[in-house]
């Protein structure tokens, strides 16, 4: 396999195993399953290769729980140096997440092995 395609065999894998939670959430109440850390991480991944910024409230949505829920489980993915919050440097009322190069590495490294033995987990 060449660079470009396991590159492109990543963000396949990791677009697969989100919309694979998102259709688990559609036949299972996410609350009863969730576990909004890694869909934030999922979700930050994937904006991360695409090239887009990602806001606090659209991270707390892509995490399908309470906002309040979501924010604390920001604040611990930020303890423990997976993402980064900084001030939007054009509008101070909203808060940029990116994922950091500590979280990249993880979740490029998970995506990596999922690619590599040919399979796809939610």
């Amino acid at each position: 396999m060449t660079e470009l395609e396991n590159e492109r065999a990543i963000d396949l894998a990791a677009e697969r195993v989100w919309e694979a939670r998102r259709a688990r959430a559609q036949v299972i109440a996410p609350h009863l399953l969730g576990e909004p850390g890694w869909d934030m991480m999922i979700d930050l991944f994937i904006a991360e290769r695409q090239g887009r910024v990602s806001l606090v409230k659209s991270v707390c949505l892509a995490s399908g729980v309470p906002y309040t829920t979501a924010w604390r489980w920001l604040r611990v993915l930020e303890r423990e140096g997976l993402v980064r919050l900084t001030s939007d440097s054009k509008d101070l009322r909203r808060v940029v997440v990116r994922i950091s190069e500590s979280g990249y590495a993880k979740m490029f490294d998970y995506f990596q092995m999922m690619v590599r033995d040919n399979r796809c987990a939610a």
